[in-house]
């Protein structure tokens, strides 16, 4: 019997340098399209994944924001922020270029203890 599985992926790091942010995020739409529920926390520099306006062309690297507009045709209906992560930064939700739940950093343990699967980046 083939059951679903639930996956969190955490993004802890920032978007550009690397493209570990964008190989996270294939991870999870490719889960989500074999039917798992995927969820997705953004923490500490991952915050800087989802904020409006990005634009990387002066370091030579593709701007992934356009990437999150594909959450909701994978069914991804789960995204969390965390507040103390978006606060050290100076930001708040309004500087998000999705809708997500703002979590406080105590939230989380609880998240994640109802996940089959983790994916800490």
């Amino acid at each position: 019997m083939d059951q679903k599985k639930t996956c969190l992926f955490i993004h802890r790091r920032s978007p550009y340098g690397s493209s570990r942010a964008q190989e996270v995020l294939d991870m999870a739409f490719t889960l989500s399209a074999f039917e798992h529920k995927v969820s997705l926390v953004f923490m500490d520099d991952g915050v800087l994944q989802i904020i409006r306006d990005q634009d990387p062309s002066a370091i030579g690297m593709k701007n992934i924001s356009p990437t999150f507009r594909a959450w909701e045709d994978y069914g991804i209906e789960h995204i969390y922020v965390e507040k103390e992560s978006l606060e050290m930064r100076g930001m708040n939700q309004m500087d998000l270029l999705i809708e997500a739940e703002i979590i406080e950093a105590d939230q989380l343990g609880k998240i994640m203890e109802k996940q089959d699967f983790i994916f800490n980046d």
